[in-house]
C-alpha cells in the first residue's frame, strides 16, 4: 500500500521534472510565455535580427494559460506537418 502511494506521488513529480528539464534544454527557458517567444522566433518565415525580442514583447501581454495554449498549438502544427 505504501509503495503504491509512493508511486502515485512520485510519478507526477518525475513527469514535471522531465518536462522542466526538456523545456530548458530545448529553449533555455521554462516559463511558458518566454518559451513561446523563442518558439515563434524560431518558426518565423524570415529570420530577422531581434525577432525574439519582438516576440517577447508580444507574449508579455498574454496570460500563462494563453501562452501555454498557443505553445501546445504550435507544437501540434509542427507534429502534423511532420506526419503528412
Amino acid at each position: 500500500m505504501i509503495r503504491l502511494l509512493s508511486l502515485v506521488i512520485s510519478a507526477p513529480v518525475a513527469l514535471l521534472l522531465l518536462t522542466v528539464i526538456g523545456l530548458y534544454a530545448s529553449y533555455g527557458e521554462v516559463e511558458p510565455c518566454r518559451v513561446l517567444a523563442v518558439e515563434r522566433a524560431r518558426r518565423a518565415s524570415v529570420p530577422i535580427p531581434g525577432i525574439e525580442a519582438w516576440s517577447r514583447l508580444e507574449t508579455s501581454q498574454m496570460s500563462t494559460g494563453e501562452c501555454t495554449s498557443d505553445l501546445l498549438d504550435s507544437w501540434g502544427e509542427r507534429l502534423s506537418g511532420h506526419l503528412h
